[in-house]
């Protein structure tokens, strides 16, 4: 949980800066850091770790190009959504197969996302 505050209030943070100036998104997964279950999971497959960048991006240009309400409101679905992924831990104790409904699970929640962004992006507006 402790990094996942961190993340919280880095994106809060990002969402009240001014047009223009939020020039980087938090960054990726750290896999050397990496702790969690969700995390890890992450880090042990390429196609995740391509996707977990591919949304940091997007949200990294949301936030570029957003207005401030956008921002924050891009910002607040970015908490919503790691929250739903956080929330894939509860396979590892709660499944026969914990590996796979875990990654099945992640994968499905930021397929999710990456829609949503670039759906945003694209039209640029939440």
């Amino acid at each position: 949980m402790k990094s996942t505050c961190g993340i919280y209030t880095l994106l809060i943070g990002f969402a009240l800066l001014p047009p223009g100036a939020a020039s980087a998104a938090p960054p990726p997964i750290d896999c050397r850091k990496a702790t969690t279950p969700v995390e890890r999971t992450i880090c042990e497959a390429p196609e995740l770790v391509a996707m977990d960048r591919e949304i940091a991006a997007l949200y990294d240009r949301g936030m570029a190009a957003f207005a401030a309400e956008e921002r924050h409101r891009l910002a607040q679905s970015q908490l919503v959504f790691l929250k739903q992924r956080g929330g894939c831990a509860w396979a590892s104790h709660h499944s026969a197969h914990p590996g796979p409904a875990v990654g099945e699970c992640i994968r499905d929640k930021m397929e999710i996302r990456l829609r949503a962004l670039r759906k945003a992006v694209d039209r640029g507006a939440l």
